[in-house]
């Protein structure tokens, strides 16, 4: 046992008789002894810094804490038992100033915590002046405040006596209660080489996005902090001074989940997991949650638990409290659930047997997409940033029911729809994962089966958000997804989507290679018919007109003829087939020494 908290400055004397208060024990029908009374008055006194001590029903000290002259720092989360009922724990904590008057630190602590009493000793001169103290009531939704009384008063047994009591008639049965939020607070950082993209710092571009994300996932954002920094600190990423002034929040607003906008180490996690004592999830963890909740299909749910624990292997000796607390919650659903005490060993055979299953489907998609070829139906895939409205498009265009909402990442199993275009044309239309900046590579590698469809289509739709400010930069972001897929080359249109939300004077951005562009709203349907026709110029093969002179002995080359292209006439002339047909220019080099004309 240590005492823990700001222990910086303090004599050495001080802190041996902090430790001894570890070896009290405090009778069972007692909150609070005369003896320990006098101790923490007399040292918190003296120091002038707040001291807080955590004692069990049993009467067992639990933790021995220091904190400056108004506040004990962060009180150890795994006191808390569960949201219905109390922790079994008492915080008796010392106000130097002289009035016991709880403060809002004290009772939103106690009611994160749910502590059976938070308990204020006024101190002064080296003595105790008075205390008061606080409890949950009412199934913890409300607090009743006493005091202040006399240092020594039996009030505070009397009170403890009755929340004894009303826990235990409350672990009876009761109605369930729908599942609170998770209130959370989002950590982002600039740097001086953090990009500036039209005249606003990337770092709060991700930060908004990142809001978006934890909305997404279920939390409820209470608060966004982003800090200019130097450079990222390689322990903690953000300053001590900063995780100070968060632990303060945590507990001030009832935070219950902290989230980086940055990809942490498995050091950084367990350094300020233990520095706020809170859950702490990164921006990469929370992406995978989502994607967690999101994957339906076999194939998605295979690629989302090889993706998470790629990202969890390298992090099980640096997870603290998001292993260890039960109850899940965001960060913690899927294989974060394995705990810390799962073998490495386990982790890479199911790693391995996942790649396997991936590589199954993999061969699946193929002998589909070959299926397809012969029967030359094309392949259109939908790309871009997520929530530009990719699946509301596909919905408008075959007439489908995909799933779509108004949310990050809705998309996640591709799904593929067929579209009639003019003359009789058909091809296939598919809908792909959103990208979005800082994408997990974790999710890439894993998704690289899915993603395929992109590579290997026909031709690429990138659906852009028109009504988004930074619409410009997603279509940068795309970009590089897609080159590092290596499908950058791919034939595109680029689609301006909820063009009914764009301002009369919004100017197509300038892109140094004049791409095909189409202004649609896949909601009221403007402009789809222009899409229709520029999927169909696009997809239109170039094609040449030719006579050949087929020997009889190369039989191939009729069939193939037949197969790739548009014979007009079959002439049977001595040893020789005189053909005329018309053949997409890319299959010429194959017949070319049959060409007469």
């Amino acid at each position: 046992m240590q005492v823990n908290g700001q222990t910086e400055g303090l004599k050495k004397g001080i802190l041996e008789r902090l430790q001894k208060i570890y070896d009290m024990k405090i009778p069972k029908d007692q909150v609070l002894t005369e003896e320990l009374t006098l101790i923490l008055a007399e040292i918190s006194s003296a120091i002038n810094r707040e001291i807080s001590v955590l004692i069990d029903r049993k009467g067992n000290i639990l933790d021995v804490r220091v904190g400056d002259s108004n506040s004990a720092a962060v009180y150890p989360a795994s006191v808390r038992r569960s949201e219905s009922s109390l922790s079994g724990v008492r915080c008796v904590h010392t106000h130097p100033g002289g009035r016991s008057a709880l403060s809002e630190l004290d009772i939103s602590t106690l009611k994160q915590l749910h502590l059976d009493m938070m308990i204020a000793l006024g101190v002064s001169d080296l003595k105790p002046t008075d205390v008061s103290c606080a409890i949950l009531t009412d199934g913890m939704q409300n607090v009743a405040i006493y005091g202040p009384f006399g240092p020594f008063s039996n009030r505070l047994n009397e009170i403890a006596e009755f929340v004894y009591k009303a826990d235990k008639s409350g672990k009876e049965p009761a109605v369930v209660q729908e599942k609170r939020k998770e209130r959370a607070l989002l950590i982002g950082v600039e740097t001086p080489d953090t990009p500036v993209i039209m005249g606003v710092s990337e770092a709060s571009i991700s930060m908004k996005e990142l809001v978006e994300l934890a909305k997404t996932a279920g939390a409820e954002v209470v608060d966004t902090i982003l800090q200019k920094r130097p450079s990222r600190d390689p322990a903690y990423l953000i300053g001590k001074g900063k995780l100070a002034e968060i632990g303060r929040i945590v507990q001030e607003k009832e935070i219950a989940l902290v989230i980086f906008d940055e990809e942490l180490s498995g050091t950084q996690l367990r350094n300020i997991e233990n520095f706020t004592n809170t859950k702490v999830v990164d921006r990469t963890g929370l992406i995978l949650d989502i994607f967690g909740q999101r994957a339906k299909s076999r194939e998605g749910q295979v690629q989302v638990e090889l993706a998470q624990l790629n990202y969890l292997l390298p992090r099980l000796q640096g997870r603290g409290i998001t292993l260890s607390r039960l109850g899940g919650g965001i960060g913690t659903r899927g294989p974060g659930e394995t705990k810390l005490e799962t073998d490495r060993r386990h982790i890479r055979r199911r790693i391995d047997y996942l790649k396997k299953e991936l590589e199954r489907i993999r061969n699946q998609r193929q002998t589909s997409r070959r299926e397809r070829e012969r029967n030359k139906i094309p392949v259109v895939a939908l790309v871009g940033y997520t929530n530009a409205g990719k699946s509301t498009l596909l919905n408008t265009l075959c007439d489908a029911d995909v799933f779509a909402e108004d949310k990050l990442f809705a998309t996640l199993d591709t799904t593929t729809r067929k579209l009639k275009l003019e003359e009789g044309m058909t091809v296939l239309l598919s809908d792909t994962v959103g990208f979005i900046r800082k994408l997990p590579h974790h999710l890439v590698e894993a998704f690289k089966s899915t993603l395929e469809e992109a590579v290997l289509a026909d031709l690429l739709l990138i659906v852009v958000d028109a009504s988004d400010p930074f619409a410009q930069d997603h279509v940068r972001v795309v970009n590089e997804i897609l080159s590092d897929l290596g499908a950058s080359s791919k034939p595109s249109v680029l689609v301006w989507n909820k063009w009914d939300l764009v301002d009369k004077d919004f100017h197509t951005p300038f892109f140094r290679e004049k791409p095909v562009e189409v202004h649609v709203s896949a909601i009221t349907g403007l402009g789809l018919d222009e899409l229709k026709k520029a999927i169909k110029n696009c997809l239109k093969p170039e094609t040449e007109r030719v006579t050949l002179h087929i020997p009889f002995s190369e039989g191939w080359v009729l069939p193939f003829l037949y197969e790739n292209g548009m014979v007009s006439s079959v002439d049977y002339k001595d040893n020789v087939t005189i053909v005329e047909a018309e053949i997409d220019k890319k299959y010429i080099s194959r017949i070319n020494s049959f060409i007469i004309n």
